[in-house]
């Protein structure tokens, strides 16, 4: 879908996440600034308590960024929160400090929300900054076993998707707030996915649109997150499932977290899987609240959203939904 024209360019509010982000976050900010078609009616930047000079980067090479100070750094939601409460805009641009933007990125996304009106959120095609023709996020399916299925590099043009990544998506912030904001709880694994899961299941769907080009400056991650990751699986599935889809998607579930337990007890990572699933399995009162407010909130049924069809192995277990 082509950016929208000049004389109707979209007001947007721009929020980015930032924890010790100082190598990269300069990069960020001038994509963000050499954003073509739309009106930055602002640029935010949502701190972690960083302590690597993030804050001095800013303030010195970007005076015109309003700085949100965190206390401390409870994951990248409270920070993502904080930006959507801030922003002066409906459409806010959410994004990580370490995503270089093309330069029509966010006018791609702005026309995709135009057209649909109901949507809750539009995210790009991600590529890797070293190797950028190498696509690293083309969008997700979503699998009852609460595993995610990677769209292929190869497609093209606007999908409807369950959920998006929010390392650089537009979010409606009257839709995102009023279905609860991102859940503080997870931290990190799937605490993005869970937010736009939600948008979806409420009648606010999200869409892929892979013209629009984001450009990661990755940095190694390997498989520290093990048991967030594997106790926010379960809560993603125990918070947003039908019931009836809950029951009888599980044995499909145990079986694939059997080899992710396995694949885990090969990397030395045993105790932590362990542990994250008992912290996503045990009775938890707060969470149990939350699944009200979705169920009640729900215009979708999973059938919709969810698919049984592909599903890749040994499982997203370092990435996030």
């Amino acid at each position: 879908m082509s950016p929208p024209s000049d004389n109707i360019r979209p007001r947007i509010s721009v929020a980015v996440v930032n924890y010790t982000g100082a190598a990269t976050l300069g990069t960020t900010l001038r994509s963000v600034f050499a954003q073509q078609g739309v009106e930055l009616a602002e640029v935010l930047v949502a701190d972690n308590r960083s302590e690597d000079g993030s804050l001095d980067l800013v303030r010195r090479d970007f005076p015109s960024v309003r700085v949100l100070a965190l206390s401390d750094n409870r994951g990248p939601n409270p920070a993502r929160n904080a930006g959507l409460q801030q922003a002066a805009c409906d459409w806010v641009l959410v994004m990580d400090n370490d995503i270089r933007l093309a330069p029509d990125y966010a006018a791609r996304l702005a026309a995709v929300a135009q057209a649909h009106p109901d949507a809750g959120a539009v995210s790009g095609q991600v590529r890797l900054a070293d190797q950028p023709d190498q696509i690293q996020y083309n969008g997700i399916r979503l699998h009852y076993a609460g595993e995610i299925a990677a769209r292929s590099p190869a497609e093209r043009g606007t999908a409807r998707v369950p959920c998006v990544s929010a390392g650089a998506a537009l979010v409606s912030r009257a839709r995102a707030l009023a279905a609860g904001g991102f859940d503080e709880a997870f931290f990190f694994g799937w605490e993005d996915g869970d937010l736009t899961f939600r948008l979806s299941l409420a009648g606010h769907p999200c869409f892929l649109a892979s013209e629009a080009a984001a450009y990661h400056l990755r940095r190694a991650r390997g498989l520290k997150w093990v048991r967030l990751q594997t106790r926010n699986r379960w809560w993603f599935m125990r918070k947003n499932y039908e019931r009836r889809t809950f029951w009888l998607a599980l044995p499909a579930v145990l079986a694939l977290q059997a080899c992710a337990g396995f694949f885990c007890l090969l990397k030395g990572q045993g105790g932590a899987f362990s542990r994250g699933t008992w912290e996503g399995l045990r009775p938890d009162a707060a969470l149990r609240a939350k699944r009200k407010a979705v169920q009640a909130a729900r215009a979708v049924a999973d059938a919709e959203l969810l698919q049984g069809e592909r599903l890749d192995l040994p499982g997203g277990l370092t990435e996030s939904a």
